[in-house]
């Protein structure tokens, strides 16, 4: 940076005072100078602060000076140590790899961190390693190379029975892990980018002979922090923890395009427990948060449950899907759920239970309060027909239970279906509760409050009026009126 000074021009002319014309024309080169001087010393200085060359070499603003990174493990390293150039086209994929194998020699010692700079850092897939703090500065950038030549294929895994979209095996994740513990990727607000775009193409054109990579996946591991970063543009789901305990996402940014980007999940916490997602802020192309724990016949044998997750203080939005979702994977069990404090704008539903025959297992212990609903289709979707199955060998006598789902200070406006809580004569709805429950509507005709083979309760005042299947209690608690058995009403199928 050049910084220049000086004292003020003064003129001192002697003897009679002349015009300013007659000034300006005895001193024409000295004015010239000083022009030429004065606009030198301003494009100098623009172009050392307001431009630096970027990616196709084509000017884009400088970053500004970046924090330094905050020494979270006995040992830190940055990526260049390791040949890192942050360009946007040198590929890192061995930097990555060189860090991760120098960092696992510090396991017994408090792991190590490796820290990530400004810059765009573009790589292959590459592993983790446990009691390792991966931190992305403020300004930098992972960029998930496009070429799926790089992208390593990886077996089914096991609960699902073959890669989710394709038969065979299925694409790693651009940042994984496995059998992991201590493990933390947080930051300055740094980015992981997917570069899903040429993904989203393949898929859609039917091109791609694989199930496509989520961009963070870690599997059987413990003891897992995701925060102060953001995760944009996945070819897959975004974050995808698999079989894990005690994880932590908070205060993390997802988005991806809210059309146009098929199955790009927020964050899929699949056969885990010990779960807390917090103060996150998600727009994607399908599910916002999406609770799993397997596919069919291949999760009822692979029998590990999602439960004890808390999903706290977070804005979400689903354009084609849902905001938070229950299944439709969920024949390993999904139990003692809390969702609390969600805001959810603009999306096609708002919160999902989706299931079918031949998932088995069961969805208990459902908690949902203080939900506001903002421009949202449906509300609350609970749907028992959700016919998507790994193959022809699942059990047809498979029913899951779905059993104690709470709804308590739900609110909204806008809001064209409040509820619709279908089951059926295989798979009812038994112990639901409404309570507290105000949601302004969109749409004027019968039956925005749809039940069918369901069984609970509403408690206090409930808008729109509850379908008639309910008991109907006052807030001290005394029943006010039974419900009526209907299992049919008007299904608005375009929800």
């Amino acid at each position: 940076m050049v910084e220049t000074s000086g004292g003020r021009w003064r003129l001192h002319l002697h003897g009679p005072r002349r015009s300013a014309a007659a000034f300006l024309a005895a001193n024409k080169t000295l004015l010239a100078a000083v022009w030429v001087a004065g606009f030198t010393l301003v494009f100098l200085w623009q172009s050392a602060s307001m431009f630096v060359a970027g990616a196709g070499g084509g000017p884009r603003p400088a970053l500004p000076p970046s924090r330094p990174a905050p020494r979270l493990r006995p040992m830190a390293y940055n990526l260049t140590d390791f040949g890192g150039v942050g360009d946007g086209r040198t590929v890192n994929t061995r930097a990555f790899e060189r860090a991760v194998e120098t960092i696992t020699a510090f396991a017994d010692r408090g792991g190590a961190q490796l820290n990530v700079p400004p810059g765009r850092w573009l790589t292959g897939p590459f592993n983790l390693t446990s009691h390792m703090t991966l931190f992305l500065a403020e300004g930098a950038e992972i960029l998930g190379i496009t070429d799926e030549k790089n992208w390593p294929l990886m077996p089914a895994l096991p609960s699902y029975g073959y890669g989710r979209e394709r038969k065979g095996p299925r694409f790693g994740s651009l940042i994984h892990g496995q059998n992991l513990k201590d493990v933390v990727i947080t930051g300055y607000n740094g980015s992981i980018n997917g570069q899903g775009e040429v993904w989203w193409l393949k898929h859609r054109r039917r091109m791609l002979k694989n199930t496509r990579p989520p961009l963070v996946q870690l599997m059987w591991s413990k003891d897992i922090v995701v925060t102060n970063i953001t995760l944009r543009n996945s070819p897959f789901w975004h974050f995808h923890p698999y079989d894990c305990t005690n994880v932590t996402v908070s205060n993390v940014t997802i988005l991806s395009p809210i059309s146009g980007a098929p199955n790009t999940d927020g964050i899929d916490p699949d056969s885990c427990e010990d779960v807390l997602i917090e103060n996150c802020y998600i727009s994607v192309g399908d599910d916002a948060i999406a609770i799993k724990s397997g596919w069919d016949q291949y999760g009822i044998a692979y029998g590990r449950s999602s439960s004890n997750i808390l999903i706290r203080n977070v804005i979400v939005r689903s354009l084609v899907s849902a905001g938070i979702s229950i299944g439709s994977e969920m024949s390993g069990g999904v139990a003692n759920i809390t969702v609390e404090n969600v805001h959810i704008w603009d999306s096609r539903r708002g919160v999902r239970i989706k299931t079918a025959i031949g998932r088995g297992g069961y969805i208990r212990n459902i908690s949902y309060s203080n939900i506001t609903f903002d421009n949202v289709r449906a509300g609350i979707v609970i749907k028992v027909d959700y016919n998507e199955h790994a193959d022809d060998g699942y059990d047809r006598n498979a029913f899951p239970d779905i059993t104690g789902i709470s709804f308590k200070k739900i609110h909204g406006r806008g809001v064209r279906v409040p509820v619709r809580a279908h089951g059926s004569n295989y798979i009812p709805i038994k112990d639901i509760t409404f309570q507290d429950m105000s949601v302004g509507i969109s749409y004027k005709k019968k039956h925005i409050f749809q039940c069918s083979y369901i069984e609970g309760r509403v408690i206090g005042s409930v808008f729109p009026k509850p379908c008639e299947n309910l008991d109907v209690y006052d807030e001290q608690g005394q029943l006010l009126k039974r419900g009526a058995v209907l299992n049919s009403t008007e299904v608005d199928y375009d929800i």
